[in-house]
Order: structure tokens, then sequence, then C-alpha cells
């Protein structure tokens, strides 16, 4: 990994003249990409980053337009909807295989004797319950994929899954947090836990400091990615919580403070060509003392919201609420970041003469969570998490 001065830093070995094909050849197969690189493709360049970058919303209309042409096809794919609407969802193609064992050479937090508590969500949020289980699989341990457990459900399953041998658990951020939170209250300990898995862009504060005082014995590791860009990098116990270190398929540039994600796995479908993933960040030196820097994530742009596990595209909420006849513009916004009264606040404005009442904000977030894909799944068992309010009309 190099550290540049100029206007980006580039991660891992810079690829190679074959990889920036296959990785061109990949992107044209896409309709919605053909007109953006067939002439890169052409001229063959060595050279990635003279590429302009591909936006979230330009591989959306990629990703979906091909699978509805049917690329999907022979290709032993598995399709994951990470957000968006019905109409135009946010998805990724992935090979069968999840990229599972590339990951599990460069982090291997499970070993034979381990049992996984596999507590992530499903696939429809990003499919971490899916890959956890496969590295289960390949570390030769047994798994408990359970699912996410009703928060009312924990007192009673901490003693059940001591009582399955559980020694290693995966879990989401609002699940790792509601069980840090039940056991720091009852006082329970579940020393039987020695090693947690999470994915995601990162622990914020709160549940860090929880997890420190729950379980601080408990060996940390962490996988960076999200739904479009799959796993981007990796840390482990002696790594900074906050820095990972990026996958050999995998590369990783900094372009004016913004991380750019390139895949170039041979068995990669969705074309990821210097992908904008909306997270800021920096490279910065490992306290694990790896010979290279790693990527420091150090949050994300104004267009992206983290909201319970799960990332949105602010405008992409804001269109759902203003389709609605009554509603002149809205705006969303996390309130309480990384606390247990974490909610995501959709704030609309009225056009002229609509009533800007109780039975208008219960319409709004009906229609919403009725046309979003994940949305839903996200507040799930927390459906106060989401709320819909009414702004104040500015004075004439």
């Amino acid at each position: 990994m190099s550290l540049q001065t100029g206007g980006f830093a580039a991660g891992a070995a810079e690829p190679t003249a074959p990889q920036v094909r296959a990785l061109l050849d990949r992107a044209v197969g896409f309709p919605g990409l053909a007109e953006k690189y067939r002439g890169a493709a052409g001229g063959r360049p060595a050279d990635l980053r003279v590429l302009d970058p591909l936006s979230a919303d330009e591989l959306r209309a990629a990703v979906w337009s091909g699978v509805r042409d049917g690329l999907a096809k022979d290709r032993g794919a598995v399709l994951y909807l990470g957000g968006g609407t019905t109409a135009e969802p946010s998805a990724t193609l992935v090979p069968s295989c999840l990229f599972a064992g590339d990951i599990q050479r460069a982090w291997s937090p499970l070993a034979p004797g381990d049992v996984l508590l596999n507590l992530s969500r499903g696939t429809r949020l990003w499919p971490v319950h899916d890959l956890c289980n496969a590295l289960a699989a390949l570390s030769g341990c047994s798994a408990i994929p359970y699912g996410t457990p009703d928060t009312d459900d924990l007192g009673r399953l901490v003693d059940f899954f001591e009582q399955c041998g559980a020694t290693a658990l995966a879990a989401d951020t609002p699940t790792l947090r509601a069980l840090l939170e039940h056991c720091r209250l009852t006082g329970r300990r579940p020393a039987w836990l020695r090693t947690l898995l999470w994915v995601g862009v990162g622990l914020d504060g709160a549940t860090a400091r929880l997890l420190a005082e729950v379980l601080p014995d408990a060996a940390v590791w962490g996988l960076y990615g999200s739904v479009e860009t799959w796993a981007i990098g990796c840390n482990g116990p002696r790594c900074a919580r906050d820095v990972f270190h990026p996958l050999p398929h995998q590369y990783v540039e900094l372009v004016d403070g913004e991380i750019l994600v390139s895949t170039l796995h041979e068995l990669a479908v969705t074309p990821l060509v210097r992908y904008r993933t909306g997270d800021t960040g920096e490279f910065a030196d490992c306290p694990c003392g790896a010979p290279q820097p790693g990527v420091r994530v150090r949050g994300r742009s104004a267009d992206v919201l983290s909201f319970r596990g799960a990332r949105f595209g602010r405008a992409e909420l804001v269109a759902l609420a203003a389709s609605v006849e009554e509603v002149a513009a809205a705006e969303a916004e996390v309130l309480d970041a990384g606390l247990p009264t974490e909610r995501l606040q959709l704030s609309v404005r009225t056009v002229a003469g609509a009533a800007s009442d109780r039975y208008l904000c219960d319409w709004v977030r009906e229609c919403v969570l009725a046309r979003h894909l994940t949305l839903r799944q996200a507040v799930a068992g927390a459906p106060d998490a989401f709320e819909v309010v009414a702004a104040a009309v500015p004075a004439a």
C-alpha cells in the first residue's frame, strides 16, 4: 500500500493490466455501464486511476438493468438487496461462494472447537448471516444460525445459548447493543463468549464502551463492507477498531477523503470500478504492527445515513416521502446515533392547504415503509425507531 501526497492514495498492490482489462470487460457487459467504459476497455489502460469513479446511483441502475436483462442467468450468483425501492433497488450479484474462502484466508476469527452463535440479520439488509455461516463451515467449527432474537427473549436466551456451548458471537450492531445492555443492566457477564464477530462500517462509541464493560476479555474481529462492495477490509483483536486492512482482491483509494473500491477478484460479477462508497477515511498505521497502513474509516458523506446497522441513501428516503401528494419537501436525519434511543426521523413539509397533522405523518410513514425494500426490516422489533414529523411552516 502506498501513501501519496496528491489528490488520492491507493491501497493494496497496484492492479495489473490483465486485472484492469478483466474489470472493464465485466463493466461493459452491463448495459448501464457500457457507454461509460467502452472506450476505456477498447484502449486497455493499465492505470485504473485514470477512470472516472462510479457513483452509487450509476451502480444501482446498472446492476438492476442487468438483472432485468438476464445477466443473473448461468452465473451461479446470489442476488442480494441492500436498500432502495422496488422500482429502483440497490442490489449486488455475488458468486455463490460469497468470497468466503478469500475472506477466511485473510480474516480467521474462528477455529475448530468453536461454536458460532450467529445472531446476524438475514439477507436483505446485507447478507452477514450467510457469510458468517460460510466462514464457520470453512473454519471447521459448528454454528447456531439463530438469527435476530426479540429483545424480550434475551434474558432467557443468554442461558440457553450457553447451554448450547456457544463460544463465539456474530451479531449486527442493534442486536449486539441490546444484548450488551441487557447484560449490563442485569449484571450478567457471559464469559463463555470468547470471540465476537461484527460486520459493517464500525462499532460506534457507545457500543464499544458496552463491549469493554460486559465482555472485557473477548477477542473482537471486524469486517468492513456493505451490500454493494461486499467485504472491503478486516481487523482483529490487536488492531484499532476503526482501522481495516484491505482484502487482497479489493483495491482501495482515497479521493478527496472518500473511500473508493475496485473489486479485482476473477469471480466477481458486479462491476465495482472505483466505486464511491460514501464513507470517508484516511490511511493510518495500525497497532497490530502490519507492515502496510490500514484504512481508518472516519464517517459517511452527507448523502449516506447509517441507521441500526444498515445504510440508506438520504435522497431515496426523501423521494419516497415527497411522492405523497400532500408533501412538498422532506428531510431525513438519524437522531441519537449509536445510542439505544437511535431513531430515523423524516421531517415533512406539506403543500399549501394540506393539513400537517398526525394522520398525514402516519400515512407518509406507512407509504415509505411499504415501498422501501429494507427499512421495515431495520426497524423490526423497534417500530418507534422510525418516525415522521411535520416540519414547521416558515413564517411569511
